[in-house]
């Protein structure tokens, strides 16, 4: 496998979490919230799209060139619509008062078909993402995604129309995302930090209608969603005939996982069986959280609290999750302390020793 056919391949691991949390959040919802809580949905993903947009728009490429539909386009800087296509390229027809992007299935559509199905969910979350995206964009900026096909794998396409004044010089389709290492870590970064946001807009339309309910659905969904990916790990160590402990742990992680410059880490590092210490520096979804102030945070520490034990428990049903210091609680690095408290044994940390009972 290629560097680019590789970066692709770890790109198309996010994009599939993006559509498992909206399959887990959508079943929370479901069953605590009916009918009332799956149309609150569409807020969210209009509040989520809103802030694409206005992220393109204060874009240097944007602001460089100017706002018009071929812009938005080249500015473009997430994986979900160059995904379609097996060479990861954005194909794009027309120029800066009209253009459309020519997509080989709708994104997402795969996914849902081998998990139940759910169209109209997806249906509803690219309506009012794409729309919301135009507006936080440009007041001038229209959208026009076609319905989407009765067949998961059937082409589709999504056409922008900007009415404002264009500076008329960006008639150059994008840029080739994978062309260099750079900037496919740049794109994985963008990749996982959006995918944080949707999280964070769908629950705070859920919180603004529900309250507290809300509140109880996403940890649920959160939870789910870290189990969910805990169990396909546990599986495939089982039929490797590896041991279910943090090293084996980590290992697949690290092969299933994106792209591992998407994150920095630094300092001293603990792994074990019974031991996971690590200290991360930079994580493009905390950022994307801190944009939002104290009430994304607050979101992001829920993300983390859920997401994580679901991710250990999941895995090994005697696994804690615990932190010395964590960005979502307004910490510079997260210092993470996971434990299997069986496993530790006196080659592990002081503090992993004390926390298993051993000291």
């Amino acid at each position: 496998m290629s560097e680019r056919e590789q970066q692709i391949k770890s790109l198309r691991i996010i994009d599939e979490y993006t559509w498992m949390l909206l399959r887990q959040i959508r079943d929370s919802v479901e069953q605590r919230l009916g009918e009332t809580g799956i149309a609150a949905l569409a807020a969210g993903f209009r509040q989520y799209g809103h802030y694409r947009g206005q992220t393109l728009y204060d874009s240097p490429l944007v602001n460089a060139e100017g706002r018009d539909a071929m812009s938005l386009l080249r500015a473009w800087d997430t994986g979900d619509l160059m995904l379609t296509q097996s060479d990861g390229l954005l194909k794009v027809e027309g120029g800066p008062r009209r253009a459309t992007v020519k997509l080989d299935r709708v994104p997402g559509a795969d996914y849902f078909a081998a998990h139940g199905g759910d169209r109209g969910l997806l249906a509803t979350y690219w309506t009012e993402t794409l729309k919301g995206l135009a507006e936080g964009f440009d007041d001038a900026m229209s959208v026009r995604p076609i319905a989407l096909p009765e067949k998961p794998g059937t082409p589709w396409s999504i056409t922008f129309e900007y009415s404002g004044t264009s500076s008329g010089r960006s008639d150059a389709p994008p840029d080739d995302a994978f062309a260099d290492r750079q900037r496919a870590i740049r794109l994985s970064r963008r990749t996982i930090g959006v995918f944080g946001a949707l999280g964070m807009y769908v629950a705070r339309a859920l919180t603004e209608r529900f309250d507290a309910a809300a509140e109880e659905v996403m940890r649920e969904a959160l939870y789910n969603f870290g189990v969910e990916r805990a169990r396909g790990m546990r599986e495939q160590a089982i039929a490797e005939g590896l041991p279910l402990d943090f090293k084996t742990w980590t290992d697949i992680m690290q092969r299933r996982d994106p792209e591992a410059a998407s994150f920095v880490f630094r300092g001293q590092s603990h792994i074990s069986p019974g031991v996971f210490n690590v200290v991360c520096t930079h994580c493009p979804v905390a950022e994307v959280w801190a944009e939002e102030g104290p009430k994304g945070l607050g979101f992001g520490y829920m993300y983390d609290v859920a997401v994580h034990k679901g991710l250990v428990e999941g895995f090994h049903p005697g696994g804690t999750v615990a932190w010395e210091k964590v960005k979502t609680r307004g910490d510079k690095v997260c210092n993470f302390h996971f434990l299997i408290p069986e496993l530790v044994t006196k080659q592990d940390p002081e503090w992993a020793q004390r926390a298993a009972g051993l000291k």
